[in-house]
């Protein structure tokens, strides 16, 4: 999908319209009062997988390293990489060195839209592919600004990102009756062997 809309576009590195950071390192605590986003949150789509609780003290927290509402933050460590954006819903938050965090300085560009085009499967194999490292392949702030955006107008960017949303909760969906599936069949496995004990 994405190498056809492609053909003829206009395209602009990443650097020239966001800032790029790298998350910080902090030692969680059992209770706090800041959210730490770790990759280990969040499922290969980038939706969280988990409940999140605060697990770092003010006191800690620099305020340059607070998350802001629309970042991007991309998981470029290790063998899962995402985008996703932070909506600022819950308490404030810091993203952990697993990170980039990208914050847009234009505003012709939707945050869910660059998520959308950092998680689709072109830019996901382009990634792998220069990412540095054999054991913990990972892919610098450095790589990342010179990545190539597409400039979309933002009714096309909101339907994709509507379309994108879609395709996520039919595969939802489709996990979810699958599981039912398998459990209605151990269910009737053990009921027709209690017939024969």
């Amino acid at each position: 999908m994405v190498g056809i809309i492609l053909r003829n576009k206009l395209k602009i590195q990443l650097k020239k319209i966001a800032n790029i950071r790298s998350g910080v390192f902090f030692k969680p605590y059992s209770q706090g009062d800041v959210m730490y986003l770790q990759a280990k949150d969040f499922d290969k789509n980038g939706k969280l997988s988990s409940p999140l609780f605060p697990a770092l003290k003010w006191t800690d927290v620099s305020e340059k390293h607070l998350l802001n509402s629309g970042d991007v933050v991309f998981a470029a460590k290790g063998w899962k990489n995402f985008a996703s954006v932070y909506d600022n819903s819950g308490l404030p938050a810091v993203a952990s060195t697993s990170f980039l965090v990208i914050s847009l300085v234009v505003d012709y560009i939707e945050p869910r839209f660059l998520a959308w085009w950092l998680n689709s499967m072109e830019i996901q194999e382009f990634l792998k592919g220069i990412a540095k490292g054999t054991s913990l392949p990972s892919i610098t702030k450095a790589q990342m600004e010179q990545l190539e955006v597409l400039i979309l107008p933002k009714k096309i960017q909101e339907k994709l990102i509507k379309v994108y949303d879609l395709s996520i909760q039919e595969k939802e969906l489709q996990h979810q009756i699958a599981q039912l599936r398998s459990q209605k069949l151990e269910f009737e496995i053990k009921k027709a062997l209690t017939r024969y004990e």
